[in-house]
């Protein structure tokens, strides 16, 4: 089984925040940050996932996997994972941090709305390291695993 797609950004985030939130904002009741609490890994809201960095301001690699069924776990040592849904009417992930939206953003198949989403990370204890004596680039890194969620959100 292979992914549909796989998509590779790279995501400037500031105080700590990064959030995955549909690109058609019009329907949601609060656009990030709203409600992001520091700390938290993997936070559902309407429309949006939050997740706390490891560095306050970073440039980090982000790659997104789409696949049209539940993938199998990806094998090997993470820092950091969590399990969420993210309702997506556009087929459009926006990422943002605190500054506002990045450039570059995740094409989802129209086919879903509500999709469920692994998300791994690697290298936060360098990047936060690295943080404290200027702005890491690509030390932090997060894999995704995008697919169609059963059920309604």
């Amino acid at each position: 089984m292979e992914p549909l797609d796989v998509q590779r950004v790279k995501v400037l985030v500031d105080y700590y925040g990064l959030s995955m939130q549909d690109a058609d904002d019009a329907w949601l009741p609060a656009m990030f940050p709203e409600g992001f609490t520091a700390g938290d890994f993997g936070t559902e809201h309407p429309g949006r996932i939050d997740v706390t960095t490891a560095a306050h301001t970073q440039t980090i690699g982000f790659t997104a996997q789409v696949w049209e069924q539940e993938p199998p776990p990806l094998e090997g040592v993470w820092d950091k994972t969590a399990v969420a849904r993210i309702e997506c009417r556009s087929g459009v992930v926006r990422l943002w941090s605190m500054g506002g939206p990045g450039l570059e953003d995740i094409r989802l198949p129209s086919a879903s709305t509500m999709w469920s989403v692994r998300i791994y990370c690697t290298g936060r204890e360098d990047a936060a390291r690295a943080g404290r004596y200027g702005v890491p680039d690509g030390i932090e890194h997060y894999v995704t695993q995008f697919w169609p969620a059963g059920g309604a959100g």
